[in-house]
């Protein structure tokens, strides 16, 4: 059986009554108080979003948590609103690498949409967040009554084959730093902040890489001035000099 890194060992406990790490925890259904952040969903007609948010769940997901295991049946699709979950792929060796990270810009359950009952993929949370969830069978009867829903989901499927792909390229072809530094912007980007909560250790285990390696191509930014470490976290220093400076390592 294939080892899962320590990143995406923990399971919730929600599958496993005895771990002490704590569930995905459901929300009641969205009212006009708490309005999906989402951008796919908030994108929407106030028609479609009717339709849609009466079957919607906020659930809160925690850095380590397994939201589909490979090979598991597609039964929720994920709108995150903050935090990057990530897919990655789990060799037979038991190695690990992430091909994919999502934010607040899209939604999990590509494959499912495209019509694939399963993922080869492993779906985890890597930073702290909010998604907003519904069941496979709900989002199915939506579909056809929510045009500009389902197009949206289209694009996004898109471009989410053309990431994998990108990732995928980029492993084969750069080297540890230009790939550290391409995964520091990705998780800018997707969560919009400067200050990533990521460590040597779960940027190693994003790369499918030794954290030696990592350390070495992050003194190398620091040094730079590119970036900025603490305790458990990574800061991108705001200047556009010093964003460019990171996107040349990529």
């Amino acid at each position: 059986m294939a080892r899962i890194p320590k990143m995406v060992q923990v399971i919730s406990s929600a599958h496993h009554p005895g771990s002490s790490y704590p569930a995905v925890t459901d929300c009641p259904a969205l009212n006009a108080q708490s309005l999906p952040r989402n951008y796919i969903i908030v994108g929407l007609p106030c028609r479609e979003l009717n339709q849609l948010q009466p079957h919607l769940r906020r659930v809160s997901c925690h850095c380590g948590q397994i939201l589909r295991d490979a090979a598991d049946p597609p039964d929720y699709f994920y709108f995150p609103e903050s935090g990057m979950f990530c897919s990655f792929a789990i060799m037979e060796e038991g190695k690990a690498v992430a091909l994919s990270a999502v934010g607040r810009e899209g939604f999990f359950g590509v494959a499912a949409f495209l019509g694939t009952e399963s993922s080869a993929l492993q779906t985890a949370v890597v930073i702290d967040g909010d998604a907003l969830k519904i069941c496979r069978d709900e989002l199915q009867r939506i579909l056809p009554v929510c045009p500009q829903f389902a197009a949206s989901l289209r694009r996004y499927s898109g471009s989410y084959l053309a990431q994998i792909a990108a990732t995928g390229a980029c492993h084969a072809l750069h080297g540890v730093q230009q790939r550290v530094g391409s995964w520091l912007l990705v998780a800018r980007d997707r969560t919009g902040s400067n200050l990533l909560p990521l460590t040597h250790e779960s940027l190693s285990e994003l790369m499918g890489c030794r954290r030696s390696s990592v350390t070495e191509s992050l003194s190398l930014l620091k040094n730079a001035k590119v970036i900025c470490c603490g305790r458990g976290h990574i800061r991108i220093l705001r200047s556009e000099e010093h964003t460019s400076e990171l996107q040349s390592r990529q």
